[in-house]
């Protein structure tokens, strides 16, 4: 019996080292998302909350995102030596999860509005958009005003959703999950048109067929990366990355191969301050 009491210690002990030896082997990967082929050196992950697929900003199937945004952010996580992983996200809940700490930056095409400012905080803007009027080949719809009383399709929780709501007279607003599923839902005739971002509309003109953009909607918009409010330093190292991406000619050269065509100088210039 007196060695028993040696023993037991000497099992807890062993167990203890094994313990602290499989947490500093565990695996720290996210299954949930996609590592972002191309992203920076090897100072960490940075997770970035996307809904994908919103062509041409964000396409592809996990690892391999592809896009603007998506470009974009590897070239400014390499400027701050981490890596992008990009988590596929609904658009409708992208904000909640970004504060429930699901990833640490949004970066899905996102305008920025008072509204959204409330809850998060936004990086300068890294693209200058407007919205467009998507219809079916041969339509009779040309214009806005000709919209009221129709069925208009619009991704749920976006600028084009509040717009098509607030200034359209629609009969009504047919919100879908992704943008795509709303261009899907006009060529197969169960809206009569369309409102969303106008690169995604000319994408869907060049890729989809059978649909044509009757007119472009000026709303002066600007995108910004998104950060939860309170992410002062992640918030100066993001804008910082993107100043140097922008004055290397990294930036203008993943615009032109997404836009076919330079990027506005008012976009290297533009700034926003955090409300």
């Amino acid at each position: 019996m007196s060695k028993s009491r040696p023993l037991a210690l000497l099992a807890i002990l062993v167990t203890a080292a094994m313990a602290l030896f499989a947490l500093g082997c565990g695996d720290d990967s996210d299954d949930g998302g996609g590592t972002a082929e191309g992203g920076g050196g090897g100072g960490g992950t940075l997770t970035v909350g996307s809904d994908i697929p919103y062509p041409p900003f964000e396409q592809g199937k996990a690892p391999n995102y592809t896009g603007f945004d998506v470009e974009l952010v590897e070239a400014m996580a390499a400027k701050i030596d981490r890596t992008a992983r990009f988590q596929d996200t609904s658009f409708d809940t992208i904000f909640r999860d970004l504060a429930q700490g699901k990833f640490e930056m949004v970066a899905s095409a996102t305008t920025i509005t008072p509204e959204r400012e409330e809850n998060v905080d936004f990086t300068n803007p890294y693209y200058l958009s407007e919205q467009a009027l998507l219809v079916k080949e041969g339509s009779d719809l040309k214009s806005v005003e000709e919209l009221a009383g129709t069925t208009v399709g619009v991704q749920q929780g976006t600028t084009g959703q509040e717009f098509s709501e607030e200034e359209t007279g629609a009969a009504d607003v047919r919100a879908y999950p992704e943008g795509p599923d709303a261009v899907n839902a006009l060529v197969a005739g169960t809206v009569d048109a369309v409102v969303i971002d106008l690169p995604v509309a000319e994408d869907a003109v060049a890729k989809q067929g059978g649909v044509e953009i009757a007119t472009s909607i000026p709303t002066d918009e600007q995108y910004g990366f998104v950060v939860a409010e309170g992410e002062e330093g992640l918030l100066e190292e993001l804008n910082e990355a993107l100043e140097e991406i922008k004055d290397d000619g990294t930036y203008a050269e993943i615009y032109e191969r997404w836009f076919k065509r330079a990027p506005p100088k008012e976009v290297l210039s533009a700034t926003h301050e955090v409300s």
